[in-house]
């Protein structure tokens, strides 16, 4: 019994692992939430924000991170995690410099879009079998890569490197596995409920979108401390993806909120601020946040006027607790939905539901999908297809294709969903508080 006990325990991989993310100005911060997401979610996988200095880096679509350790001091890492960044950004010769230090160090490489190519402009894919989104692929051979024409995520050696969304995603999973084990990622991979479809596989030519008379959309994302950033960064991608897109990330005051798992993004407009938005992202958080009267009143104020209310995971808790989805049908995480009756409103097990100008789905990649679902019924579905198929690239490719109830084992069904359980009443609990303060 010992020696099997021993022989177990030898298979699953304990040691606690350094991965540092890089943030450039400029650096897409859904690629990099997106994989932090997948490989953060293990407890001894340690996350760390690594910027070129102290201070705060935006990144494309306006978010603002704070980084944990710059350059200069970053300790050495098992991980390193570099997301898209745009061509100056590419070209550091700093960067360079940092990139070669840690990737002789490193046991692994995960890059996706410009971040493939600031590897390569730093010589380190000489040889190397990888790809990129669809622009930069052909020019990886320009660098002594060897490169591949596919939108799927690429391994070789100890590189893993892919294109957008969902390339990067299972890039993420593939690094994940080799971290810690098959039986870990297939839990992770339920978990997130990583089961992405393509929403619009029958158009494919839809290059040639005009936006001339497209408004750009006020996007609102609410960020109080304890979000869970991954819910809301598949609909900051999708809806800067239309022209003039305006966001603003909204929260109590102006002070750095420290995300769950994950980074510390610093906000652009308090509740009291905003102005009206066409769209509010609301993810999941920290149960008491299903009672806060800011939160709360902010949603109440900008329902009215907004076109698309997107829920991802447990926000869909949220606004519900904010009154606004009495007799409506929504969805959640696959733990969290059965709460959704408790206030009044119809669960549905569909991995993306609309009810009017509601809009609702499970975590993490459910934000992509739902989003998109918005954009079709505001800007049409040439619209909507075109940023799925040209700027998201989406080519699902799950690495074990486990992510929904039907999908898992039974074991990892039952984990997942013991797993939550304890929480459920405690939801209920601030939900309830948050319609009574509400409805005063």
């Amino acid at each position: 019994m010992q020696a099997r006990s021993h022989s177990v325990a030898k298979n699953i991989p304990m040691k606690l692992r350094r991965i540092g993310y890089v943030a450039m100005p400029g650096f897409n911060e859904t690629e990099l939430c997106e994989m932090q997401a997948v490989l953060g979610i293990h407890p001894q996988n340690r996350n760390t924000i690594v910027g070129m200095t102290q201070a705060q880096v935006a990144g494309q679509h306006g978010m603002t991170f704070v980084p944990d350790a710059t350059f200069a001091d970053c300790p050495d890492l098992d991980v390193i995690v570099i997301a898209d960044i745009p061509e100056e950004a590419q070209d550091d010769v700093l960067l360079h410099d940092y990139l070669k230090h840690q990737v002789n160090k490193v046991s692994h490489v995960l890059a996706s879009d410009g971040g493939v190519m600031a590897l390569a402009k730093a010589g380190l894919l000489s040889g190397v079998s990888a790809t990129s989104d669809d622009f930069n692929s052909s020019r990886l051979a320009n660098y002594g890569a060897v490169p591949v024409m596919e939108r799927r995520a690429v391994k070789d050696g100890k590189f893993f490197t892919a294109g957008r969304s969902t390339g990067m995603i299972e890039a993420a999973f593939q690094v994940q596995k080799e971290l810690r084990g098959q039986r870990f990622t297939k839990f992770a991979e339920f978990t997130l409920e990583y089961d992405p479809q393509l929403q619009f596989p029958d158009y494919r030519d839809t290059t040639q979108v005009d936006f001339a008379d497209t408004a750009g959309p006020v996007i609102a994302v609410t960020l109080p401390d304890g979000s869970y950033i991954p819910d809301v960064m598949g609909a900051v991608e999708v809806l800067s993806a239309i022209p003039g897109a305006t966001l603003h990330v909204v929260s109590h005051d102006m002070s750095p909120v420290q995300c769950l798992l994950g980074p510390k993004v610093t906000p652009t407009t308090r509740f009291q601020d905003c102005p009206q938005a066409d769209f509010i992202v609301t993810g999941a958080t920290l149960p008491q946040r299903l009672s806060d009267p800011a939160l709360l009143a902010f949603l109440q104020k900008q329902a009215p006027g907004a076109t698309g209310l997107i829920s991802v995971c447990a926000g869909t808790l949220i606004y519900a607790a904010a009154g606004l989805l009495d007799g409506k049908t929504a969805t959640s995480n696959f733990h969290h939905t059965p709460l959704l009756k408790k206030f009044g409103v119809t669960p549905s097990g569909t991995e993306v539901v609309s009810d009017g100008k509601f809009y609702s789905a499970g975590p993490a990649v459910g934000s992509y999908e739902v989003s998109l679902r918005a954009v079709q019924d505001v800007y049409g579905v040439d619209v909507a297809a075109h940023i799925e198929h040209a700027v998201l690239q989406y080519a699902p490719n799950p690495v074990f294709g486990v992510g929904n109830p039907e999908k898992a084992t039974g074991l990892i069904r039952l984990l997942g969903k013991y797993l939550f359980l304890p929480t459920l009443p405690i939801y209920q609990f601030f939900g309830n508080r948050g319609l009574r303060l509400m409805r005063q």
